[in-house]
């Protein structure tokens, strides 16, 4: 058997396993057709629970200045099962695959009452004179554009999904349906340029190319959880294909075995899905993925004759991922929402917002009406709800690894730890106007003409009106065991 040389938590795709699931080998490889070693199989199961909380902030325009002001807290919770498996064909070139599970995910959303015994709410006396500085139902900027009811909505209580946070000190406004399924299959080919078991005096040094393939069904959502309560508001597919490469390097030097990865991945739009490509619209593919980690193991204790050990890991990480269409925070909010309403045929026909919401503020109770409302308005029509899929901008992760590993013989491994990162300030609405050369001045985007984006959505998408997120932090626990025959 190969002897294992580094571990990263972050880059688990070297063991088949998801980047958060961690604790994968850096340059490790299923090696077979060796003198010594004829056939290599690697198999493992990881468990991981994945929390995540996000501040999302509303711009707010008045007179003359644009800023960001609180509005909602995100919160979701995350458990997956990933089961993985790496077969070696030949020397120090292996095929791996892995296909992470999620048992369940939750999510929900809170008015930004974050400040706590301290918040002041609009009419409450301010010492400072300032503005308020918590959200209720009378000041948030996503009630008050009827994305949401003033009431909230709950998914886990069909029959009353409108009816459950009708007190004006309620901060809990919106639970969404429990998701759980196979989003992506992963399947990667890599090669050991260098291995430093067989030349002492050279680091580990392994290449490889992965797709991660789309599996699951696109996950929708529908606020019809009352009378239908569809399949698609428990899936967790994106419909996203990636394909990318990735490298990595170690290197043991006593007790320590210091590493380096980088990595680079292409989001791909995949059949059935939930993205969009209307005619006109500027911006289709999710985004790319670009990143690097480095770090080092320590080795505590090690018995080589039984091959055991005992070793602390630790890793840093940074990542940046492109401007594109995604599944952001706040995509069960926006989708099917009454005040979002579009047209994909801008400057064929117009779509009547005001008669959606008006239709859904009356009628709670027929919360797929408003589509019919909006297309029987006079001077309206082709009108469809929104996907909740939005331009998200450019932002970066960083984050840490803090890991322990222990190899219990030949065939067994097990590692436990923590995964924290945070991201970088960034809009998740914003698609813009359109393109002005499609029709008339061909430097200026006529209204309600083919040259306005389909997918744009002035409530959201237009300067201080854009959604961002902030004050991320997401904690990953993870438990992965491995064996090597």
């Amino acid at each position: 058997m190969r002897k294992l040389l580094g571990l990263t938590a972050f880059f688990g795709v070297a063991l088949g396993l998801s980047s958060t699931a961690s604790a994968g080998e850096v340059t490790r490889v299923a090696s077979s057709a060796e003198e010594d070693n004829p056939f290599d199989l690697h198999a493992g199961v990881a468990y991981e629970f994945d929390f995540r909380r996000a501040s999302l902030l509303r711009e707010w325009s008045a007179n003359g200045s644009n800023r960001l002001v609180r509005d909602l807290v995100y919160t979701q919770q995350r458990h997956v099962v990933t089961p993985t498996i790496e077969i070696g064909l030949y020397h120090d070139l292996s095929i791996y695959a892995t296909m992470p599970i999620i048992a369940s995910d939750n999510r929900s959303y809170e008015l930004d009452q974050s400040e706590g015994d301290d918040c002041i709410f609009p009419g409450d006396s301010n010492p400072t004179g300032g503005l308020p500085t918590c959200v209720n139902k009378s000041n948030s900027t996503t009630i008050r554009d009827n994305i949401l009811p003033a009431n909230g909505w709950d998914a886990l209580e069909r029959g009353g999904a409108y009816e459950q946070f009708t007190d004006p000190r309620d901060e809990l406004i919106m639970r969404a349906p429990v998701r759980r399924g196979i989003d992506q299959l992963h399947v990667g080919l890599k090669y050991g340029i260098l291995n430093q078991e067989k030349y002492s005096h050279l680091p580990n040094w392994v290449i490889a190319l992965e797709g991660r393939f789309a599996v699951g069904k696109a996950m929708r959502f529908s606020r019809d959880v009352d009378t239908s309560d569809p399949a698609s508001n428990h899936y967790v597919g994106r419909r996203v294909h990636e394909l990318g490469a990735w490298t990595a390097l170690s290197r043991r030097y006593r007790f320590l075995d210091p590493f380096f990865g980088a990595y680079w991945r292409i989001g791909l739009r995949a059949n059935k899905t939930q993205f969009e490509n209307f005619p006109g619209q500027s911006e289709v593919n999710p985004p790319q993925t670009m990143g690097t980690y480095f770090g080092t193991e320590i080795v505590a204790w090690e018995n080589p004759e039984k091959v055991q050990k005992f070793s602390v890991f630790l890793q840093g990480t940074a990542e940046f991922v492109t401007r594109g269409r995604a599944y952001s925070e706040a995509w069960e909010i926006l989708a099917d929402s009454p005040a979002l309403v579009g047209t994909p045929t801008p400057g064929q026909t117009q779509c009547n917002v005001r008669a959606s919401v008006s239709y859904a503020n009356a009628n709670l109770d027929n919360p797929d009406g408003y589509l019919d409302a909006a297309n029987q308005a006079p001077n309206s029509g082709g009108c469809i709800a929104h996907s909740g899929i939005t331009t998200v901008d450019n932002y970066a992760n960083f984050g840490m690894t803090v890991a322990f590993n222990f190899w219990m013989g030949k065939y067994a491994r097990l590692n436990l730890g923590t995964h924290l990162k945070t991201q970088t300030q960034h809009f998740i609405t914003g698609a813009n106007r359109g393109d002005a050369s499609r029709t008339g001045d061909p430097d200026v985007v006529d209204p309600n003409s083919a040259d306005v984006n389909p997918v744009r959505r002035d409530v959201i998408d237009s300067v201080g009106r854009r959604y961002a997120v902030d004050n991320v932090f997401n904690a990953v626990a993870f438990a992965n065991f491995l064996l090597t025959f």
